[in-house]
């Protein structure tokens, strides 16, 4: 696909905005011949929602923005390709991240091409609304689901550090299914649970430090977080690095003006942990095939012995809490009685003279 239709770009951005271009192209020369389009949509979304705090804004890339802009021109430039096939070409420009504005401008768009009033565009903005919220909520609960069998399983979880986009396996060369093969799950990050009994455990210890207010702040370790994406990479890494059953990979395009500053943030969030790290960076159009599957099978080894270490020092973290609460028994009912004649207003035995006498604890 991007081959046949790369070859009207007149510029060299990031590939997936090189890949728009051949996406139109395929609709137009492909698609359409086979079932006849009056109306295609390309739109421009500015702002989005978001479940982070302490950030800047939630923008999207501004070369994602003018993808659509930069395709049009790509078949206007000559000849008009979408009035010549009677193709309508809209590109509606939106804030999904404010929802009544969002609103306003969809009916400005829509409502007279499908003949809409403004409360039918409301209600279906509305519903389209809760359909995405339905939709996010069902990845997350499947991801918690994945959380906990790896948890009962003792096994490892890769999250994927990518931006939208590289869940396409065009876009991520199947670097990801390659490793669900060998067996280790993959969680995108908006399948990461945010509830909070999973996420104030994790970072309990930032909020009582007071780094920062909540588990979904990031203000501590990014200050220029306008772009909702990047930070949406940035808690991905802090969730990746508190939890003891994931490890993070990092993919990034070449050419990515919003990766190309955090590389060494994720990096070192993940790191300092003691998590594993691994990252493809400037994935482009050319697929070294070769060369990926060696990094997969490499990857896929050190799982192995990491996930085998993680098993051995849970199985001996938990020898040593049974031995510790067997000892604890032992000595309170060594001390048990005198306590209870103290109550009573017996005799006041000193307890460092019970705590001294031996008691037979199991060697650890």
């Amino acid at each position: 696909l991007y081959k046949e239709g790369a070859k009207r770009g007149a510029i060299d951005p990031c590939f997936p905005s090189k890949v728009c271009i051949a996406h139109m192209h395929n609709l137009l020369e492909v698609k359409h011949k086979r079932r006849p389009l009056d109306l295609i949509v390309f739109p421009q979304v500015d702002s989005m929602d978001s479940w982070l705090t302490g950030n800047v804004g939630h923008r999207a890339c501004p070369t994602v923005v003018g993808s659509a802009d930069t395709t049009k021109a790509a078949f206007t430039k000559e000849k008009d390709v979408f009035a010549e096939k009677g193709v309508r070409l809209v590109v509606p420009f939106v804030h999904m991240g404010e929802p009544k504005l969002c609103r306003r401008e969809m009916f400005q768009y829509f409502g007279d091409i499908l003949g809409l009033s403004e409360e039918e565009n409301a209600r279906a903005v509305d519903q389209a609304y809760a359909a995405l919220e339905r939709y996010v909520a069902s990845l997350r609960s499947r991801g918690r689901a994945i959380l906990e069998q790896l948890e009962e399983e003792q096994r490892i979880g890769i999250v994927l550090l990518a931006r939208p986009y590289h869940n396409d396996p065009g876009m991520n060369h199947e670097i990801p299914d390659e490793l669900q093969k060998l067996g280790y799950p993959i969680l995108t990050i908006h399948s990461l649970p945010t509830d909070p009994d999973i996420c104030y455990p994790l970072f309990e210890a930032d909020i009582e430090a007071g780094y920062i207010q909540d588990p979904y702040d990031i203000s501590d370790c990014w200050k220029n977080s306008y772009s909702e994406n990047t930070n949406h990479k940035v808690w991905a890494a802090k969730f990746t690095a508190r939890h003891p059953n994931l490890v993070a990979l990092e993919l990034s395009s070449f050419k990515c003006g919003h990766d190309a500053p955090i590389y060494t943030v994720i990096e070192e969030i993940v790191e300092n942990s003691g998590t594993p790290y691994f990252a493809f960076k400037d994935i482009d159009e050319n697929k070294p095939t070769g060369s990926i599957k060696i990094r997969v099978e490499t990857i896929g080894y050190f799982l192995k012995r990491y996930q085998e270490d993680l098993r051995r020092n849970l199985l001996a973290a938990q020898r040593v809490r049974e031995r510790l609460a067997e000892y604890q028994a032992a000595l309170q009912a060594k001390i048990g009685p005198i306590l209870a004649d103290q109550a009573r207003g017996g005799v006041d035995v000193p307890l460092r003279s019970v705590v001294r006498t031996p008691v037979a604890a199991p060697p650890m």
